[in-house]
């Protein structure tokens, strides 16, 4: 009785900040339902079938992908604006279903595991964001993997050409270790495991512990990072009886197109190393719009942008914004690249002529504004 009078309460909170405060409502009920039944979550977790997404890049696009998959096995639910902390998951909880479909903060997703008790947990991917709080990413490998031993009910499913997921999978009673035929990693030079140094050929790594991708479960070719997760999406749904779907990479992506007074914009959201060098990658034109924020989801931190290597954008014209400009600028410079640095989106994109087509590599924050303006 309590719970149900709990979840009315916080139902009822949501509504008010629709109306009232003009806000998307989405998150304060799950903090008004946690704050006055502290067990919500474990409570409402019970007698469904749940799946945990996390990773440092794509879980949001990643979740939505599972949940149109196993929309037709049942009635799901999810939280639509990618709020993945325990009130994220709460408000989720709240909606009557056979199926949840749980996007989980990094950090976070340990104590959600130990409350929701998933079938399924897919690890995406670990690398540098949010240095503010996320520190070392073997910080939050050993957290992952201590996670994973101390479910032995759940499946865990990861792609193991990611060290550090493969750690978290090695430790589990019950894993689907996926690889992609190997790459590169940012922060992989020592095993996350023993801490000596990873044998890597090319692509891929092998340690004297037995840390490796090289007997993996399921292999497919190599792709773009949608195109993983694309693929452990459908790897995930085939888990629980669903069938495979078509699914949009670039809506993976995080890739929006738009227009602005004649010049036409890819707008693509980047965030930390990982996606940022995703991204570079993608830049086919010669006009290019860098947008750096440092706000608390972007990561206060910018020193990573000294990890991230630039080259791919030497002779184009490019053009920077956003809170940490300078910083941006200051990096390209050195690395020989000119640039020219304005104060506002506005103006940014209006440097470029009409019939231009304009890459937009934007920050969280920038993003988000720029697409929901």
């Amino acid at each position: 009785m309590r719970l149900k009078l709990s979840i009315l309460i916080a139902k009822l909170a949501g509504t008010l900040s629709k109306r009232v405060l003009h806000k998307s409502g989405e998150t304060i009920p799950g903090r008004v339902l946690l704050a006055l039944y502290p067990r919500a979550i474990s409570i409402l977790s019970q007698n469904r079938k749940i799946i945990c997404v996390s990773g440092t890049n794509g879980k949001t696009s990643t979740t939505k992908a599972i949940v149109e998959i196993i929309s037709k096995l049942g009635s799901v639910t999810t939280s639509p604006s990618g709020s993945n902390l325990d009130r994220g998951v709460a408000a989720a909880l709240m909606k009557k279903s056979e199926y949840a479909v749980l996007e989980v903060d990094e950090l976070h997703l340990p104590r959600i595991i130990g409350e929701v008790k998933p079938v399924a947990v897919l690890l995406l991917n670990l690398t540098r964001d949010q240095l503010h709080r996320m520190h070392e990413v073997k910080r939050v490998a050993d957290k992952w993997a201590t996670a994973a031993k101390s479910a032995p009910d759940t499946i865990f499913v990861g792609d193991v050409d990611d060290p550090f997921v493969a750690l978290a999978l090695n430790s589990a009673n019950q894993s689907l270790r996926v690889s992609f035929g190997g790459r590169k990693h940012l922060d992989g030079a020592v095993c996350p495991s023993c801490g000596v140094y990873l044998k890597w050929t090319r692509n891929n790594y092998k340690c004297s512990c037995g840390l490796t991708n090289s007997t993996p479960d399921e292999l497919f070719d190599a792709g773009t990072a949608a195109y993983r997760n694309a693929t452990l999406a459908n790897v995930t749904g085939k888990l629980l009886g669903g069938r495979a779907i078509a699914i949009n990479e670039q809506a993976l992506e995080r890739s929006v197109d738009r227009e602005y007074n004649g010049i036409k914009a890819n707008l693509r959201l980047t965030k930390n190393p990982a996606s940022w060098s995703e991204a570079l990658n993608s830049v086919s034109g010669n006009d290019v719009l860098l947008i750096v924020n440092s706000r608390e989801v972007d990561g206060i931190d910018t020193s990573w942008l000294w990890d991230i290597s630039f080259t791919q954008l030497s002779g184009k014209r490019i053009i920077v914004c956003g809170e940490r400009a300078l910083d941006m600028a200051y990096r390209l410079h050195v690395e020989g690249i000119e640039v020219e640095v304005t104060s506002n989106f506005d103006e940014a994109i209006s440097k470029f002529a009409k019939g231009s087509h304009v890459h937009v590599l934007a920050a969280y924050t920038a993003f988000h504004e720029l697409v929901n303006a």
